[in-house]
């Protein structure tokens, strides 16, 4: 089992990544100089808002208690060492780096038109380079493998519970967007072609000739 500095140490590391890549990634000239309207929305059930948000908010706040309390949030609650343990935590270090390495590129792809509301704004274009060449949420994909790589860095159940419900939204608001954008509203024929060709959370495997 990896040592409290250390595991500190990577949860600093962890921090510095994601406030270092948001701010490079939002930089300035993605922020909205003025109003934007919404052409169409969706509006999920407010308790999964809830439950989205705030869940990817304790993800991110866990590393904060780990470097200040570790005691409530490394290891916590307690639990019996196991054979490989330091291997594991490793593993989830990587896993949380590029899950925030990820979301940081669908940020700089999408800029401004990155929100936690499902809508489609006055001059929103269908983005289909970086990650969403490849995959049509990448953000989702990104919230996800970071609190699933922190909750095996931390040794965490709370944060592995946390995980799990953050599957389920995202799975529950993938499939409101992507009802969103393919209507005629928003880019219908367009984005049914995109969809056709890319992964929802992965890349899609091509099948050969």
């Amino acid at each position: 089992m990896l040592g409290l500095l250390i595991v500190q140490i990577l949860a600093g590391v962890t921090l510095a990544t994601l406030l270092g890549g948001f701010l490079l990634g939002h930089g300035l000239e993605h922020l909205p100089r003025r109003a934007v309207r919404v052409v169409t929305k969706r509006i999920p059930a407010r308790w999964t808002e809830v439950v989205w948000v705030g869940g990817a908010l304790i993800v991110v706040l866990w590393s904060i208690g780990v470097l200040v309390n570790p005691a409530y949030a490394y290891r916590w609650p307690a639990s019996p060492d196991f054979p490989g343990s330091a291997v594991v935590q490793v593993f989830g270090f990587v896993a949380a780096i590029s899950g925030g390495l990820l979301f940081l590129a669908a940020l700089r792809t999408l800029g401004r038109h990155m929100t936690p509301a499902i809508q489609v704004q006055e001059g929103h274009r269908l983005a289909q380079e970086g990650p969403y060449r490849y995959i049509r949420h990448p953000a989702y994909t990104a919230i996800v493998t970071g609190a699933g790589g922190l909750s095996t860095l931390y040794l965490s159940p709370p944060l592995a519970v946390i995980t799990v419900l953050l599957v389920g939204m995202a799975v529950y608001r993938a499939h409101m967007e992507e009802e969103l954008l393919g209507s005629p509203e928003a880019f219908g024929e367009t984005y049914r072609a995109y969809v056709a060709r890319t992964g929802r959370f992965l890349p899609r495997i091509r099948r050969g000739p």
